[in-house]
């Protein structure tokens, strides 16, 4: 073999090489991507879950009636905190198509809802707990609306009502 030969084998090799590489990550990249996305909806459904939990809890137990959930641990996407509107919901804007556009589901208490935004290919999940007709929801933080981050948050039944609704204190820290 000449030694000319052994270099075009070798840049011909290393040319499959990155073709191959190359292949191998476009096609995984949006896919690790996607699992990313469902195990960020798939863990903070799991908090919201356990908000909800504990505000039933502290709702039902009566006056003083307290609990802890700590960390609250938001990775991606903005949790907020509505007191106007009795609602804790959370958003995430992600590139992959999470469930049907436009279509409200509900899986127990929890609302899910993906939408899409002007830019292509691009779409905005929401989760989120409605307490309206329920319970009035009072946040007290020195951090505001949205949230992003670990906090620790308290949930407290203080004994009052409005509109014949007990009134839980979400407390952010």
């Amino acid at each position: 073999m000449k030694l000319g030969e052994v270099w075009v084998s070798a840049v011909l090799y290393l040319a499959l090489g990155l073709i191959l590489i190359t292949i191998v990550l476009a096609a995984g990249i949006p896919l690790i991507n996607k699992i990313r996305d469902r195990n960020t909806v798939a863990q903070t459904k799991d908090i919201l879950f356990v908000l909800d939990k504990n505000i039933r809890t502290v709702a039902s137990e009566g006056t003083g009636s307290k609990r802890y959930v700590s960390p609250v641990n938001i990775d991606a996407g903005e949790l907020v905190f509505d007191s106007d509107q009795d609602r804790l919901s959370w958003s995430m804007t992600t590139s992959n198509k999470l469930a049907e556009p436009s279509l409200t589901l509900q899986e127990g208490v929890l609302f899910l809802r993906l939408d899409e935004t002007p830019i292509s290919d691009e779409y905005k999940v929401n989760l989120w707990l409605d307490y309206l007709n329920l319970y009035d929801l009072f946040m007290v933080s020195d951090f505001s609306n949205p949230f992003s981050g670990t906090y620790s948050l308290s949930i407290e039944n203080n004994g009052t009502y409005a509109n014949g609704r007990p009134t839980i204190v979400l407390r952010v820290a």
